[in-house]
């Protein structure tokens, strides 16, 4: 070997650093390795979507309802909220056609007509037992009318009479009848409806256990007699000679009589 081989390598072993003793590593200790990333649960992303959808749709629905105007706001709205309720309630009408039975001719002059208020309080007791076990009580607010007409089916020629002159005519009608009540049942209303114990669980057997029909009856018995007791037949005379002294004297007559019989 030559001095300049040996140089050499006496430069490349004072170079390098000493080697460690034969069976230890030399490998230095790392920073510690970051923790591993737990992934969101597939559920729960799909939740978070479905609540970020529904938010958007709803910014998106508010939006609209703004720039519609306040009939088209309400009528999209509550279409809306139909669709989505599950429990909506329909009806099924499987009424059938009405059936003609009779028709007839009427000639009646309606002159007046009067408007009743009724308060019914109807109670049914039984003796020696208290009013939780049985009884009844209905307390009804009715409304009614009553007319009162002239008929003048019966009228005959001889019921008018004109002067020889032309210029008065006579007119003898029918005196004033009043009509059956009419009972409003839109606008009557039920104030307390109370029933026994025994009257209810006869509900389950008894289809006719509703007590408004006879209310409903004692009202109209009660604004019948009320009308009769009013002036209710002289305002209809008094307007039906009023009318035929209008009709008749655009006819041509100077002098108009009417006259009840």
């Amino acid at each position: 070997m030559t001095g300049t081989d040996a140089d050499t390598k006496q430069v490349h072993a004072q170079g390098r650093p000493p080697e460690p003793p034969s069976g230890k590593s030399t490998t230095k200790p790392g920073p510690p390795a970051p923790p591993a990333r737990r992934r969101m649960p597939s559920w729960l992303a799909g939740v978070i979507g479905f609540l970020v959808g529904l938010a958007l749709a709803a910014g998106v629905v508010l939006g609209v309802l703004s720039a519609l105007r306040d009939d088209f706001r309400d009528a999209f709205w509550r279409v809306l909220v139909e669709g989505l309720n599950p429990f909506t309630t329909s009806e099924v009408d499987r009424s059938e056609r009405p059936v003609l039975l009779s028709m007839k001719d009427l000639a009646r002059f309606v002159a007046g007509e009067a408007q009743y208020e009724v308060l019914v309080d109807l109670e049914r007791d039984v003796k020696y037992v208290p009013g939780w076990v049985a009884g009844e009580r209905t307390v009804l607010v009715v409304d009614g009318s009553v007319e009162a007409y002239v008929d003048f089916e019966g009228l005959t020629e001889e019921a008018i009479d004109i002067s020889d002159d032309g210029t008065t005519v006579s007119v003898t009608l029918p005196e004033p009848e009043l009509a059956e009540p009419r009972i409003d049942l839109d606008t009557s209303r039920a104030l307390t409806e109370d029933r026994g114990l025994v009257d209810r669980v006869g509900d389950f057997f008894d289809t006719d256990t509703d007590a408004r029909q006879e209310a409903l009856a004692a009202a109209q018995d009660q604004i019948a007699a009320a009308a009769e007791k009013s002036d209710l037949d002289e305002r209809a005379r008094a307007n039906t000679v009023k009318t035929l002294e209008v009709m008749l004297s655009a006819s041509g007559f100077d002098q108009v009589v009417v006259e009840f019989r």
